[in-house]
């Protein structure tokens, strides 16, 4: 599984470095980016060392658009909250590697979720913050107040700091979900900007992302994509090489032989994810194996136990009393 990456100035502005490569130029080639690992672990140690437990959450309002690259400004263009809010999760693979943001529309509830696909961060309670303000800042900007917001929860589980945020909001937050997400009535989706944006602009913004977006696929591995996608619907219990080919428009011989070039093939990327997500669950949930097993797509919990006797030479039961020092003796 390659590294995972983040792009945009405001990397630099919330690290106070160059960020590696980054820039808001719209028109300029898409910048290699920085390590995900290494901005969530600066985050997390900001958040450690700070006294207000809201600050995470604050930063994220306050992040401008433009700052996040072509994602953020075909975002800001839009003039329909609705609109703003797809538009900036169907960009976001833009500004950061193996992460999903999901906007779903239940009977009259919006629900707008977010997670780092990648098991091997962790914890990103501060980056979740971030990233779940920066979404209640875009809301703002289109008349959402914070007394419309009908739930808030976050996969990490709670923590002092956790107090701080809900005198900020005024709503108290649910832990240990499965993932990050904000829940609105679906009525706000209609709200306007109060400065509408000239539909030249719309179309402009909106052609450059989907240039972006081209050029990022054109320039991702295969293997990579694959991976992504495995990690995307991995707890959906959906994952298989038909589903995969047919997610990235491809046949599965078509898969198999771009696969074959890279010298990665299905199963082993398969497995490398199973392997890694997996380990993660024993360690840092509670769930059981069997539970775990099915979410991997494993038959039964005697076929996932194989396996990770096979990957680690310790059952997952021993993995789990072994607890965090798992991950650090293994990975």
């Amino acid at each position: 599984m390659q590294k995972s990456w983040i792009r945009g100035a405001v990397v630099s502005m919330l690290l106070g470095t160059d960020g590696g490569s980054v820039a808001a130029n719209t028109s300029a080639p898409l910048p290699a980016g920085m390590p995900l690992e290494a901005f969530v672990a600066h985050l997390e140690h900001n958040r450690a060392q700070t006294p207000d437990g809201s600050m995470s959450w604050r930063t994220g309002e306050e992040i401008r658009l433009r700052d996040i690259g072509i994602a953020g400004h075909a975002t800001r263009a839009r003039n329909c909250l609705g609109d703003a809010l797809r538009v900036f999760a169907r960009g976001f693979p833009t500004v950061q590697s193996n992460s999903n943001v999901c906007v779903d529309v239940t009977n009259d509830e919006v629900h707008v979720s977010y997670r780092v696909l990648d098991p091997r961060i962790w914890p990103r309670r501060a980056d979740a913050e971030l990233t779940l303000g920066l979404i209640h800042g875009i809301c703002s900007r289109y008349g959402v107040t914070r007394d419309a917001f009908l739930d808030l929860s976050f996969e990490h589980e709670t923590d002092s700091a956790m107090r701080a945020l809900a005198h900020h909001l005024g709503l108290t937050p649910r832990f240990g979900a499965e993932t990050n997400r904000i829940i609105l009535p679906a009525s706000v989706l209609w709200n306007t900007r109060r400065d509408p944006a000239r539909d030249d602009d719309v179309t402009a913004y909106g052609k450059r992302l989907d240039h972006a977006l081209v050029e990022l696929r054109n320039t991702t591995p295969v293997s990579q994509r694959v991976c992504e996608l495995i990690l995307t619907g991995m707890d959906r219990g959906m994952v298989s090489q038909a589903m995969v080919a047919g997610e990235m428009g491809m046949s599965e011989r078509s898969l198999r032989r771009a696969l074959a070039q890279e010298g990665q093939p299905f199963h082993d990327l398969l497995g490398e994810c199973r392997r890694s997500v997996g380990l993660a669950q024993l360690v840092r949930s509670r769930r059981q194996f069997g539970e775990i097993a099915l979410s991997l797509g494993y038959s039964d919990q005697t076929a996932f136990s194989r396996a990770f006797s096979r990957w680690y030479g310790m059952s997952p039961r021993e993995l789990r009393k072994m607890g965090s020092e798992a991950l650090k003796v293994i990975t």
